[in-house]
């Protein structure tokens, strides 16, 4: 083999080496993050959700749980006491929602129930079931919250929940839950795996089909984008829909013109991206093998990853709250970490 030919493999060598290592340098852990602390809990968690004083964790095969974001200190609920004294049991919960200026809970549990349970959450370490959900809520993938500065209607709250191709709504008065609105369910073109809304207009997560877009008061369905990969979680924000998209990673899209959703950016994640949440200009996204990735997205069309966080092993679910991350691993309990 000539000198010239044995040159120009090792050019290639060395330029193959060299790629490799600037797209590892993007995944390298910086400053952005401390870590706060790691919490073990029984069972694996599926959903993150918190408030100003506690995270709440639903746990399949294990429950829920909560933990005081001051102190890391775990109180865990295999069951729970109801207004009339009676237990309900906690197995496999798989969906939690909270809305926080209200003190109340939304808890799917699916292996006893299958319902969404309304938990009183005045007391963060005594918490007490209150009301229930029942009708559409066998294989509910995902729970949307809305609260109220001030009632309508009497009512305070809007909670939006989808399974299968279904999507259902209704409002809440904070003690009694009076049933779906009467114009849902109303069908999805394609299978929901996340729901999210704002004050006009419900979003779901519809898998490989994008993004479909409902108007809330009427159920009329308005608008389909596709993405790439497959959407799961979405979160809407001031006009930009953050969507966990599967294989296609993070994908952005401006949703600011109903008729006319554009995608303004993507980041393809190691792993597959099954959760996502925002908070202040930043967001987080699971992404399973790969771990939790947190990004700066004060600019949408140029989002700017900050960190990722590959310690917590298999990544379920994640939490931004205020300036706190909370990371959900399948193995590892739920972690901790302050942005800096």
């Amino acid at each position: 083999m000539s000198r010239k030919i044995l040159l120009c493999m090792a050019l290639v060598i060395i330029m193959a080496i060299a790629g490799c290592a600037k797209r590892n340098t993007a995944f390298e852990d910086s400053n952005e993050l401390t870590k706060l602390a790691q919490v073990p809990v029984v069972g694996n968690p599926s959903e993150l959700d918190a408030d100003d004083t506690h995270a709440y964790i639903a746990l399949d095969q294990g429950g829920m749980a909560t933990i005081n974001l001051n102190t890391f200190e775990l109180f865990w609920y295999p069951n729970m006491l109801s207004a009339d004294e009676s237990v309900t049991d906690f197995w496999r919960t798989r969906k939690i929602s909270v809305a926080a200026k209200h003190n109340r809970l939304f808890l799917n549990e699916i292996q006893f129930t299958d319902k969404i349970h309304i938990i009183d959450s005045t007391d963060p370490e005594n918490l007490r079931v209150i009301d229930s959900i029942t009708g559409g809520t066998y294989d509910i993938q995902d729970i949307a919250i809305l609260e109220y500065d001030e009632p309508v209607e009497g009512n305070v709250i809007e909670v939006a929940f989808c399974s299968n191709i279904n999507l259902r709504y209704g409002p809440y008065n904070g003690q009694y839950w009076l049933g779906i609105d009467p114009i849902y369910p109303v069908d999805a073109p394609a299978l929901l795996a996340g729901v999210d809304m704002d004050e006009t207009y419900i979003y779901g997560a519809a898998q490989q089909r994008g993004i479909v877009t409902f108007v809330k008061r009427t159920g009329e369905m308005l608008h389909e984008h596709a993405v790439r990969g497959e959407a799961q979680k979405l979160v809407v924000r001031n006009g930009y829909a953050y969507i966990a998209a599967r294989q296609g990673g993070l994908q952005v899209v401006d949703v600011r013109d109903i008729n006319n959703f554009s995608t303004v950016s993507e980041y393809p994640t190691t792993g597959y991206a099954s959760d996502v949440d925002y908070s202040n200009g930043k967001l987080a996204v699971a992404s399973g093998t790969g771990g939790a990735y947190v990004f700066d997205v004060s600019d949408p069309s140029n989002i700017r990853l900050l960190q990722r966080i590959t310690e917590a092993g298999y990544v379920n679910v994640v939490k931004l709250k205020g300036d706190v991350l909370m990371v959900g691993s399948r193995d590892n309990g739920i972690y901790f970490y302050q942005m800096n």
